[in-house]
């Protein structure tokens, strides 16, 4: 293995950066619903404006396949460090704009429609920005072990979730509720806007990866990416996808709407739900670095598979025998005893599917085709879930549907790991 460079370490801390902010950012309007559903949504909505909230989300996710396809073209014709750098540009000034932005009380609809046009344009830029670490990472780090530096994505993301579900809760236990409707709210964007200027300015200082250059010098770059990406690695976009939902599904499920049950239907305190949720980060931020490194001694698809047979044994556990009575009698030490588990069956996936995913793709389409599979699972698994898992407690009031649709996908996720096998060889 080579010695890693101070200059490949700023690029390793800028792209843990970007990740972070992607979790903070996403959490922080998630956790502020609440708030943002009564400042910019007409309060003749009644309930109806915490859905159109989410729906909010969901079309910001759905913008961010067409983020990636388009950056992902720029990034496999034009470079990664132009993309690298850019992307998280354009993450940051939404995040600025949205902590300015007058409420519907003071300018009526134009503050709906500019809320929904800066989330709208964060999720374009989002949409390139994680595959364009990705990607950036696994060519930098190619002649080293770059499942575990890959991972440090992973690490950003759910330290991200500590500093939201931190951020969110000094906020709320420490300013009044007057405080928080009018300026309070407005902090964590703010923060997270600060947070991605640092990793721009990081980024102006990198180099073009080795792997792109050579193709740059060799006149062997894609003259459209995305049509080569189409026509030519149909499998390892279906293989990408489906291994990609699992890791999206979880983290809106586990991060976002199991925390929100327990304070909604359980009588579970926020500082509680909270806990529960950051030992489940920090374990997955821990467990995925630790994972990713054993990918030296160990081959990656046997810890893949190891973290899907746990998670699927876990959740038919916790679904089946023991979770309901454990929330209602609210044994909060096994509750964090089953959050420790799956988030330790979780790592072993999360920890190693940046560096699997990059891998399944050549250099001339990489970007692309990591790109695509990203945003395209993250609309299904991440920006559509908070709207059916809510509607599903609205009806059903039971959260059993939820984990079985996650005991669903981790199925379909561990025979898709055949294809993924068969695709590395």
């Amino acid at each position: 293995m080579s010695k890693i460079s101070t200059a490949n370490k700023k690029m390793l801390l800028a792209s843990t950066i970007g990740s972070m902010f992607e979790i903070f950012d996403f959490l922080n309007f998630v956790f502020l619903s609440s708030i943002i559903a009564v400042l910019f949504f007409p309060k003749h909505l009644h309930g109806l404006n915490i859905i159109f909230t989410y729906l909010t989300i969901t079309i910001s996710y759905l913008l961010r396949p067409i983020g990636g396809l388009i950056l992902g073209h720029c990034g496999d014709k034009y470079g990664r460090k132009s993309v690298f750098t850019l992307s998280i540009l354009l993450m940051s000034i939404p995040s600025f704009l949205i902590s300015i932005t007058p409420t519907f009380g003071k300018i009526g609809y134009i503050a709906t429609a500019l809320m929904v046009m800066l989330r709208i344009l964060q999720g374009f830029s989002l949409g390139g920005e994680v595959p364009g670490s990705i990607t950036y990472i696994r060519e930098k780090f190619s002649q080293n072990n770059y499942y575990f530096y890959t991972a440090w994505l992973t690490f950003g993301a759910n330290i991200g979730v500590v500093f939201a579900a931190l951020a969110v809760r000094i906020l709320s236990q420490t300013t009044s509720h007057t405080f928080m409707y009018s300026i309070g709210w407005r902090i964590p964007f703010l923060i997270g806007g600060l947070l991605t200027i640092v990793g721009f300015y990081i980024r102006r200082s990198v180099s073009e990866s080795t792997e792109f250059s050579e193709l740059v010098a060799t006149k062997h770059l894609a003259k459209i990416p995305i049509f080569t990406l189409l026509s030519n690695y149909k499998l390892e976009l279906i293989g990408g996808i489906l291994l990609s939902i699992i890791v999206s599904l979880t983290t809106s499920v586990f991060h976002v709407i199991l925390p929100n049950l327990f304070v909604l239907y359980f009588n579970f305190s926020f500082n509680a739900a909270t806990n529960i949720s950051m030992v489940g980060a920090v374990t997955l931020a821990i467990f995925s670095l630790i994972f990713a490194f054993l990918t030296r001694y160990i081959n990656v698809i046997l810890i893949l598979r190891f973290g899907l047979i746990s998670l699927i044994f876990t959740l038919f556990l916790a679904n089946v025998l023991s979770f309901h009575t454990i929330l209602f009698n609210h044994s909060s030490a096994y509750l964090y005893l089953i959050t420790f588990i799956i988030s330790l069956s979780l790592s072993s996936v999360n920890g190693t599917f940046f560096g699997i995913l990059a891998n399944l793709f050549p250099t001339q389409v990489r970007f692309s085709g990591v790109a695509f599979c990203y945003n395209f699972a993250y609309i299904i698994g991440a920006g559509l879930t908070p709207i059916w898992s809510n509607l599903i407690i609205q009806k059903s009031g039971s959260y059993n549907l939820i984990i079985t649709v996650c005991l669903f996908v981790a199925i379909i996720s561990l025979i898709n790991t055949s294809l993924i096998k068969k695709l590395r060889k």
